[in-house]
């Protein structure tokens, strides 16, 4: 009896493993499953639609794909929007050393709804402290930043991804006595002289998993 052709989507995972030059093990292990399920996906016996959110996500990684990536490679609809959507669309999360190169970002670390009414939206993640405190402008670290790349003419008293010398930084834009001045919520951050930086876009969103009530 001849083998069941094997589906045109699963040809492309096994391609894009081959092309990778990583085992079947390497893959599960990085995918966070065992290595007869990643070969049940690469036979096509599990569909894509069959996995888990997580799953989904931990197989993307371990490819060196981003869902979105895999979505177009694979050629099945996993529902998941370009980034360039605009409003109320879904895109990729990076880490916030994206904001360095955000036309390049690299591999994405999550898949998120964008907050609605972003006009060029790029999803961060807060890799620093430098917003956490006790503000209403407090951003724990973790919490992911919905940036609208649309905005970089910053306005007193919002908060703006930018980069400078040292690299990439989330901070509130007010003006001094000395100028005007990128400021750390966290007051253990020195300011950043608002000419010394290059605004990558206005924060106008944050998403967060903190649940306070967790803690007691």
């Amino acid at each position: 009896m001849p083998r069941k052709k094997k589906p045109e989507w699963a040809v492309a995972i096994e391609l894009r493993r081959t092309k990778l030059q990583l085992s079947q093990e390497i893959v599960a292990e990085k995918a966070d499953m065992s290595q007869s399920y990643y070969s049940d996906i690469e036979r096509g016996a599990k569909t894509l639609h069959s996995l888990t959110v997580g799953k989904l996500l931990g197989l993307a990684r371990a490819l060196h794909w981003t869902v979105a990536e895999m979505q177009r490679a694979t050629g099945v609809d996993l529902g998941i929007a370009e980034a360039s959507t605009v409003g109320e669309g879904s895109a990729d999360v990076y880490p916030l050393s994206a904001a360095l190169n955000p036309e390049h970002p690299g591999a994405a670390i999550d898949h998120e709804a964008v907050v609605a009414g972003i006009q060029q939206p790029l999803l961060l993640r807060m890799d620093t402290d430098e917003m956490y405190g006790t503000t209403p402008a407090s951003i724990r670290p973790g919490d992911y930043l919905h940036v609208d790349r649309a905005h970089t003419s910053p306005e007193e008293g919002r908060v703006y991804v930018i980069t400078d010398a040292d690299g990439p930084h989330v901070r509130l834009y007010t003006t001094t006595r000395l100028g005007p001045v990128f400021r750390a919520e966290n007051r253990q951050y020195e300011d950043i002289p608002a000419q010394e930086a290059q605004v990558v876009g206005l924060v106008a969103g944050v998403t967060s998993d903190y649940n306070p009530q967790l803690l007691n």
